[in-house]
């Protein structure tokens, strides 16, 4: 294909991408207007309950809401309105020890290790609340952890179905909390992408949380990682592929920068033996004791084997090159260099993911 044909193709691609992207907040905004007024009409009718649903349907299913610190000063106002209709839902005010920031790629298992966190009775993690941002425009730290306390209630308050995922771990503390010890936010693919955004932010993160910070790496078989953001996203492998690379670029800066506060934690891994994989990742943390309780019930909805996507699509050649290269110069990524981890591919000119 010549180059002007190239460069119209991707022109014509993003341009497609915008244009659902616009149809898609349209649709959230529009949903997310009904639910407040319902809200709003529960509230004056005294039904706290109800209002408060209302709230959490907007939080679960509207981005820019869910992004939004004022979302969470509303929040706050209805539960302190309420009396003692509400008083179980209102959160307290223990400060943690540590803060993680979840960073890496989209359609990786981030929703996965967040839930299983999130049930642990000494962590709060918030459901793509965006905390970095907020940190980053200046809000003070301790208004950051109050909307990641009321997130993450929130998105427990309807259950925790969520993207054709059932995230409930059964009899555990998600969405509440006892004796606090880490908050953070599962916002991956955002984070990277304001970092990639501002780099300075990357040498600035001390000045910007008074505690210790700790990076959740999830880190999934890019190949199948790569054909579900190009299938899910409606969009091209390259398109896929560049973005989930120039993640990878960010991260190996990342983890050089930071060498002891990125926490590996492999998809596959996890599936294989989540116990220990949780274990270790929470005595990382200064989450101890694990109990076996909490192990069993997170185990028990953990995936009994991954998906392998990137079987399923046709690989050009040349992408296919440029992925493997990526992973031979990435240590984080090279075991995913071995025979057992790459697809059967189906070499061929294509451009997509088959149907």
């Amino acid at each position: 294909m010549a180059d002007s044909d190239t460069a119209q193709s991707l022109r014509g691609g993003l341009t497609a991408k915008r244009v659902e992207r616009g149809r898609r907040l349209a649709g959230e905004l529009t949903r997310g207007a009904g639910w407040g007024l319902r809200g709003g009409w529960h509230l004056l009718q005294g039904h706290h309950g109800a209002a408060l649903a209302e709230a959490a349907r907007i939080v679960r299913g509207v981005q820019p809401a869910r992004e939004s610190m004022r979302t969470y000063q509303l929040v706050d106002r209805l539960l302190s309105r309420s009396g003692s209709a509400l008083a179980d839902w209102r959160p307290d005010e223990q400060s943690p020890q540590r803060f993680v920031f979840f960073v890496g790629y989209s359609r990786s298992g981030h929703s996965l290790v967040g839930s299983l966190l999130d049930a642990h009775p000494s962590v709060v993690i918030a459901h793509e609340m965006h905390a970095l941002k907020h940190l980053y425009r200046g809000y003070p730290f301790d208004q950051v952890v109050r909307a990641i306390k009321l997130n993450a209630m929130l998105f427990d308050y309807l259950g925790r179905e969520y993207t054709g995922y059932d995230y409930q771990v059964p009899g555990q503390s998600q969405g509440r909390y006892e004796q606090l010890a880490v908050v953070g936010d599962k916002k991956g693919n955002g984070t990277l992408r304001l970092l990639r955004r501002y780099p300075e932010l990357i040498d600035r993160l001390d000045t910007l949380l008074p505690m210790p910070f700790e990076f959740i790496h999830v880190i999934r078989n890019p190949w199948d990682n790569i054909a579900t953001r190009a299938r899910r996203t409606n969009t091209s492998l390259e398109s896929a592929a560049r973005g989930y690379l120039a993640n990878t670029d960010l991260m190996a800066r990342l983890k050089a920068r930071y060498p002891d506060q990125v926490r590996d934690v492999y998809l596959d891994d996890l599936i294989h033996d989540p116990r220990q994989t949780l274990s270790t990742l929470l005595e990382a943390l200064g989450c101890t004791p694990v109990t076996e309780s909490y192990l069993d019930a997170c185990a028990s909805i953990v995936f009994r084997k991954p998906s392998r996507t990137g079987a399923q699509v046709s690989w050009p050649a040349a992408l296919t090159r440029e992925v493997e290269a990526s992973l031979a110069r990435h240590d984080f990524l090279q075991r995913f260099a071995e025979a057992s981890y790459a697809p059967a591919r189906r070499q061929s000119q294509g451009h997509g993911v088959d149907s």
